[in-house]
This record gives structure tokens, C-alpha cells and sequence, in this order.
């Protein structure tokens, strides 16, 4: 488990580096149905052309099994297609399987597609998907979302049987993830650990050049298997961690198409007639994580008065300029494992009586945070409201490397602003926040009861009831035991020249750009 742990440090490096709240103007919102209709119509005669992308991130590795930042998936999902895709609201689509059955509840049947062909050439077949998923689970992975696959069998060419050591209702949603992205196996097995160099997945784009933190150019893949796929030429993404530096290139035509816009950033696009914006909810949040392990975090009186004494309606105005939802649980109010009559109201007195019945006083520690300007002020917020119910709070800000290991590896902090980029599937994020075991609880604390509902859920496969235990996990893990400081969740927004058509943003918040055209 240490050495699982360790591989998810430069996940977490990555994500912080992502933590661009985003929002939207009222002018903006009151276009966004026309906008997205004009985005979304299904006029496939504009094909061809170049889109020049402005993204937020570099890509961490292009072999999906050893990046670790869960915002690769939008430069990867280019290359590699997935066995299962998503809707735009999260609920599992064909991909490279066209249909899959249970045959019970640890068994899963996928029947593949026919004539779909890796870039260089090789067929994608049952074979294939055989050695993803079990080099998805080998040592050299740092995925691990498949790990309950207990064997692959090849029944023909085109069906693939997985035999799961336990009922699993994420398996799904896993496979539309990085363990569902297939590489080409011949090309692994030649190239070896230079394959992220030229990676070859059944995408509608081939990666043909990557000038690391800089760009990275993909084109068509004229053997796509998707009828009048791909839509462009070439696709350009040029890295651009700034906003400012992504928004003045999409002002000036640099770019088409620039991601993770700002609500005060976003107020100087909305009146461009040139320029589009679009908003939706994500099931990203901003959280603080808490190590239980550590005073005085291990006091859970202490954990609760933090709960209580944190105003998430005033960070959102006074950050967020109004835009966004309070947290109150992992999962935004419009997503289905959420609990709408759960909130955690903003309580200083009760705070403050909390700790004075548990005989605390002159409580002080450490919080780490990423220095940015946007992160200080959350920080710095945090910090004030705090003060206001007897905690003190010094904030401890460091470069993102040392922040990182600071808090995750090295156990520095108890406390750590930060953010929860989201999974595809509620039972991913589950365990990953709540499990004892996971590197995302670093004080790895939970209950009994709380452990043995998260097998529960993972056993039950029926949305409903999938829901109702999410919702006592919830209840039973953030209110009784404030394992983790939910804050607030955040829209996200991303700014495109009128030009651009076909985009559709998802509950994810992880841009898919295979669907993008240009209307010259």
C-alpha cells in the first residue's frame, strides 16, 4: 500500500496545479442555451482544418496506465478510444465494446467491435483487450481502478469475458477511465518504455509531436472506425498554464479554443461577439484534506467545530464572485448519488460550544496550500473564519512539489486546501476519500461501518439503491466523523471562438475534444 500510495504523489501535483475556479457572467448564462444548441447541432459539413487548443495542463505520460493526473484523460482520450464511454451526465455509452452483458454479478461480457484497427495497423480484437487490461493491473501500472478483475478470457475474437473476486458497480465507468483506454500491443511489446514517445492507441487522432510543456500536435487517423470521424486535419493543444495567457491568445486568434476560464476572467469574453462561452456543473470540488492522525485533526470534536465554523456561501461570493455550490458532500446536488436534504449549516456558536464541551482551548496548527494568488485568498478566508470560533491557523504555503510531499508523503500537516477532481463512477470517489487504505485519506482513518458500506455499494448494482448507501456513507463519513472539509463545488467554464462547433461539455469537467469541428 506505501508503494501505491507513492505513486499517486504526482497525480496529486498535477491536480493542484489545476485548481482555476471557474464560473460565468449572468450575460453569458443567459446565452448559454443558444450557445450550446449552436455547438451542439449535427451538421457534419464543416470537415477539416486545424483547431489550435489553449490547455491548462501538460500531459503527465502519454501511456495511460503510468500518468498520474487525472486531467491527462482530455489529451489522452484523442489518441486511445475506451471499451465504455459516458454520457454528459455520467451514465456509462458504448465505446470499443458496442454491448456488454452480466451474466451475474461478478461477471461482465463485452462484445467488441468489428473492423477497428490500432494506428499502426494492428486489429483491435479480444487478444487485445486482454493484454490492456492485464497490464493494467501488473506492477508496472499505477492504475488500479481494474484491480478487482480477477482474470481476462478470450471467448472469440470479438467477446471478452472478466471474472471479477468481487462484485464491483464502478467496473463500468472504470472502463470509460484510463484502464479502459487501449494501446496497441504490438507497439508496447517493440517499442517498450519508449512507447510514450509515439503512442499508438484506435483514437480518431495519432499524436505526431509533443514538445513537452509546450504543444503537442495530433492528426486525423484516417482509418478511424467511426463513420465521418475525425471531423478535423489536425488538432494543435499548446500548454498554457496562465489564464491570462490563454485568454489573450483566444482574444487575439493565436488559438480557437481556451479551457478553465475564471468568473472575473470570463466577465472581459462575454461581450466579445467573437467569442463563445460555455458552463456547466463538474463533480470537482475544493475541499480540505484532513489527516485524522494528527493532532489535534484526530480530536474529531475538533474536525466537526471546522465543519460548523466554515461560511461556504461567503468563500463562494467573495472568491467564486457567487458562482458555484456550497459542498456539503462529495457530489454536486444535480448528480444522483447526491443527498438533496443534506447541508452543513454555518454555525460559529456551535463551533465554539463544540470544543468548549470537549474541554478544548487554544487550538493552533499548520495548513498547507499551493501558492497562488486565487489559493491565498481561499487560504487566507479559511484562516479568518477559523480564527473567529478560537482555531488558529498558519498558513503554510509552499511551491507545489514541496506542498505536495509535504502533506501526502511526508505527513508535515494535518490539514491541506486542495482539490477533488472527480471520478466517472461514485464508487470510485467513495473509496478513494473514505477508504482507510486509499493515499488520498492520509491519515488512513475511517469506521468499520463506514468501510463495510463501501463493499456494500460496490456489490449493489442498482442506481437507486446505490444512491441510498452513498447517502449514509456521506452522512455517516463527512457529518459524523468530517473525514474530509467539504467547501464548495465550481462550474466550469470554457471560452471558443464562434468558429468552433461540436463541443459538448460533461458532468466530468474533463474536456473531450474528438468532437470539435471548424466553420470556416
Amino acid at each position: 500500500m506505501k508503494a501505491e500510495k507513492k505513486g499517486w504523489i504526482n497525480f496529486i501535483i498535477i491536480l493542484v496545479l489545476m485548481m482555476v475556479i471557474v464560473g460565468c457572467s449572468s450575460n453569458s448564462k443567459s446565452n448559454e442555451n443558444r450557445d450550446q444548441q449552436s455547438n451542439n447541432n449535427d451538421n457534419t459539413e464543416d470537415v477539416g482544418g486545424e483547431v489550435v487548443i489553449a490547455y491548462d495542463s501538460d500531459i503527465s505520460h502519454y501511456d495511460p496506465i503510468k500518468g498520474s493526473s487525472g486531467y491527462d484523460n482530455t489529451l489522452l482520450w484523442p489518441v486511445y478510444d475506451t471499451l465504455i464511454t459516458f454520457t454528459k451526465d455520467l451514465q456509462p455509452q458504448p465505446g470499443l465494446a458496442e454491448s456488454w452483458t452480466f451474466e451475474d454479478d461478478k461477471t461482465l461480457v463485452l462484445n467488441l467491435r468489428e473492423e477497428v484497427t490500432f494506428h499502426d495497423g494492428t486489429p483491435f480484437n479480444a487478444e487485445a483487450v486482454k493484454f490492456n487490461i492485464e497490464r493494467t493491473n501488473s506492477d508496472e501500472s499505477i492504475v488500479n481502478e481494474l484491480q478487482n478483475i480477477s482474470s481476462v478470457v478470450v471467448v472469440d475474437e470479438k467477446t471478452v469475458k472478466l471474472h471479477l473476486s468481487q462484485p464491483d458497480s464502478s467496473i463500468l465507468l472504470a472502463l470509460s477511465d484510463r484502464g479502459g483506454m487501449m494501446v496497441s500491443p504490438s507497439a508496447v511489446e517493440e517499442m517498450g518504455e519508449d512507447f510514450q514517445q509515439s503512442p499508438v492507441g484506435t483514437g480518431a487522432y495519432k499524436m505526431v509531436k509533443r514538445v513537452p510543456s509546450n504543444e503537442i500536435v495530433l492528426e486525423a487517423y484516417e482509418d478511424y472506425w467511426q463513420e465521418g470521424q475525425p471531423y478535423l486535419d489536425k488538432i494543435t493543444i499548446k500548454i498554457m498554464l496562465e489564464e491570462n495567457t490563454r485568454i489573450n491568445a483566444l482574444k487575439s486568434g493565436e488559438v480557437d479554443f481556451a479551457t478553465k476560464i475564471s468568473p472575473g476572467n470570463a466577465a472581459s469574453l462575454e461581450n466579445d461577439s467573437n467569442i463563445t462561452l460555455l458552463e456547466s456543473s463538474t463533480v470537482e470540488f475544493r475541499l480540505l484534506y484532513v489527516n485524522a492522525s494528527q493532532a489535534p485533526l484526530d480530536n474529531k470534536e475538533v474536525r466537526k467545530a471546522i465543519q460548523y465554523g466554515i461560511n461556504r456561501g461567503a468563500l463562494i461570493q467573495a472568491i467564486n464572485f457567487g458562482k458555484g455550490e456550497p459542498a456539503y458532500q462529495p457530489f454536486p446536488k444535480e448528480y444522483w448519488p447526491a443527498d438533496p436534504d443534506l447541508t452543513i449549516e454555518y454555525n460559529p456558536e456551535k463551533a465554539r460550544q463544540i470544543l468548549k464541551d470537549a474541554g478544548l482551548e487554544n487550538i493552533s496548527f499548520q495548513m498547507n496550500y499551493f501558492t497562488n494568488a486565487y489559493q491565498q485568498r481561499i487560504a487566507e478566508a479559511i484562516k479568518g473564519q477559523l480564527s473567529e470560533i478560537g482555531i488558529t491557523v498558519e498558513l503554510n504555503t509552499l511551491e507545489l512539489n514541496a506542498a505536495i510531499d509535504n502533506y501526502f508523503a511526508e505527513k508535515g500537516v494535518p490539514l491541506f486546501q486542495s482539490v477533488w477532481t472527480g471520478r466517472p463512477d461514485p464508487q470510485m470517489t467513495i473509496s478513494y476519500l473514505f477508504n482507510r487504505d486509499s493515499f488520498f485519506n492520509a491519515g488512513d482513518y475511517s469506521t468499520e461501518e463506514i468501510e463495510d458500506l463501501i463493499l456494500k455499494a460496490a456489490g449493489t448494482y442498482e442506481q437507486e439503491d446505490r444512491a441510498e448507501i452513498y447517502r449514509t456513507i456521506t452522512q455517516k463519513a463527512v457529518i459524523d466523523e468530517a473525514i474530509i472539509i467539504p467547501l464548495f463545488f465550481t462550474p466550469a467554464i470554457d471560452a471558443m471562438n464562434n468558429s468552433i462547433k461540436g463541443f459538448e461539455q460533461n458532468l466530468s469537467g474533463k474536456p473531450i475534444f474528438s468532437t470539435i469541428r471548424k466553420e470556416e
